[in-house]
């Protein structure tokens, strides 16, 4: 192979470009390689077009040669089209109106799959956090749109996250077979949950559904019955320990103003047995002697476990758990158990199909993750765009890159 003919595949470009210079900056340890179209047609759709004029000189990052930034920099040829404007031809090594290659973009993609930190990708690859998303958010929307509606999924988990500070909520649509999130939406509102369902699968009614896991919200509750009357609704372990568990931390607030060994003690009350150090495990223990609301809402809970042991008892042994539970009379508690009263149906289906919450908690531990890796984020559709970059299963790279 031809040196200059390697040059050209190594960088990504067709014989239609020439390299004509190559400059390096020790000072600035860049690489820059110009390179030239040379025909005087351009042909699109098996029509010539004669070359118009030509654009300002572009700049494209590429790839790092050696220790060297390496770009790209050259004039695009345009042409008159049919509609008698001039326009830009189209180029294969890099997208339309960006400044970096498609083999640049590719490399950044692969990285931020193993890395999920968007500074540290582009510290790696000497550019810039804008250059970053400008990728992420060019490699989902052409994953969106290659993978085109979704009509076929029989079983999800309608979920709500917290995206920032201040109660900025979205609305997750997940495909619980496939454990993929297909989309979601900027708030939780029953208008916001029907439009995910149309931005997702085109239609208004989901009449596919078999099985809906969610937590108790209202307004998702009325969206399922609406749009998929035909659908069982379950309310999973996952959902309903986190009630729970949030009832502990409410009586352990409540409580250590008159028993300060509660205070800094959240995640000592709040976690299992088997995940406490040793330290944890001593002071709760002192706790449980102390004989505190607390550590008695933290037994409710635990107890809780044994509901889902039996398909056949489930209801009934729902009923013996409950009672016992209003014996210790914790406000917090009693709330909860009074939520799940008006809501026993989908607790019993969970159990009697057996629904898992292990996946549900497995995603979402790892949607958490990304937002305190990212401290929050800024707008909706930079969440939107980062979950969908990791968890939507979408095809991020062209197959002909």
């Amino acid at each position: 192979m031809e040196f200059i003919d390697f040059l050209g595949e190594v960088l990504g470009i067709t014989k239609d470009f020439a390299v004509t210079k190559i400059e390096k900056n020790e000072f600035e340890k860049t690489i820059n390689i110009h390179i030239e179209y040379l025909p005087k047609t351009y042909s699109k759709n098996g029509k010539e077009y004669a070359i118009y004029d030509c654009t300002p000189v572009r700049k494209w990052q590429h790839l790092n040669w050696f220790e060297y930034k390496c770009y790209l920099i050259g004039s695009l040829p345009r042409y008159i089209a049919e509609d008698g404007k001039p326009k830009v031809i189209d180029i294969n090594f890099a997208p339309p109106q960006k400044g970096y290659t498609h083999l640049f973009a590719r490399e950044i993609i692969y990285a931020l799959k193993k890395v999920r930190v968007q500074s540290t990708v582009a510290d790696l690859f000497n550019t810039t956090d804008y250059i970053v998303r400008s990728i992420m958010e060019s490699a989902v929307g052409n994953g969106l749109e290659e993978r085109g509606l979704v009509k076929d999924f029989k079983n999800i988990s309608l979920d709500e996250k917290a995206y920032t500070k201040g109660h900025h909520y979205a609305t997750i649509l997940i495909d619980g077979d496939t454990n993929t999130v297909l989309d979601m939406v900027e708030g939780r509102k029953e208008k916001d949950t029907k439009n995910l369902f149309i931005n997702v699968s085109g239609e208004t009614k989901q009449l596919q559904l078999n099985r809906v896991n969610m937590d108790m919200w209202k307004p998702f509750l009325n969206t399922i019955k609406s749009i998929a009357p035909q659908a069982t609704i379950v309310h999973d372990k996952f959902h309903l320990f986190k009630m729970l568990s949030e009832a502990i931390d409410k009586t352990r607030r409540k409580e250590v103003k008159d028993n300060p060994q509660l205070k800094g003690q959240k995640y000592t009350v709040l976690k299992n047995a088997d995940n406490r150090t040793e330290n944890q495990q001593s002071i709760f223990e002192q706790l449980i002697k102390d004989n505190l609301k607390t550590s008695q809402a933290w037994l409710i809970r635990e107890n809780f476990k044994g509901v889902f042991t039996d398909k056949q008892n489930a209801e009934s042994n729902y009923k013996q758990w409950k009672e016992n539970a209003l014996t210790f009379s914790i406000h917090a508690v009693n709330k909860v158990i009074a939520t799940f009263d008006r809501h026993l149906k989908g607790i019993i289906n969970a159990i009697i199909t057996s629904t898992s919450s292990a996946k549900h908690e497995n995603k979402n531990g790892a949607i958490q993750s990304v937002i305190a890796k990212a401290r929050g984020f800024r707008n909706f559709e930079r969440f939107r765009i980062n979950i969908l970059f990791y968890f939507g299963n979408l095809k991020l790279v062209p197959q002909n890159i």
